[in-house]
């Protein structure tokens, strides 16, 4: 897998934002769900919140401008062969991202099938290329 190292950095480091994010979300809706006083709402709803922030800051950031932060810190980018992103290619590549388990599967599917990168990648048509990558064909062009 390429940038391998590179790509698990930018994880991390967005891993670290979408918890922040998500944690800041969940002790809000505390505040406003403790009135309902549901221990069943109470004791899923953080888990809903980590959902739907992963899933909306990974697809909002990589439909819009083809980085996450980590992978900007990184100097990553993710796109299909002709450059593009679309909400739905950057929503299917994200979907392991919910949880780690299946980001492995993800991963170790990916590198027995001899796919360049994640099986999540293959089937939304995006891989994840260095900066230097575009720079040197910005160049050639």
């Amino acid at each position: 897998m390429e940038h391998f190292v590179l790509r698990t950095k930018a994880l991390i480091i967005d891993a670290v934002i979408v918890t922040l994010f998500s944690m800041l979300i969940d002790n809000i809706l505390y505040i406003i769900l403790s009135f309902i006083n549901n221990q069943t709402l109470l004791a899923w709803y953080p888990t809903a919140v980590l959902i739907v922030v992963t899933m909306l800051y990974f697809t909002i950031f990589e439909a819009k401008t083809n980085k996450t932060l980590g992978k900007k810190m990184t100097h990553l980018y993710v796109s299909d062969e002709e450059g593009y992103m679309s909400y739905k290619k950057a929503f299917v590549r994200n979907l392991t991202k919910i949880y780690w388990i299946p980001l492995i599967f993800d991963i170790i599917i990916g590198k027995v099938l001899n796919y360049p990168s994640r099986l999540f990648d293959k089937l939304a048509g995006t891989d994840v290329y260095s900066d230097i990558e575009l720079e040197e064909v910005e160049f050639e062009e």
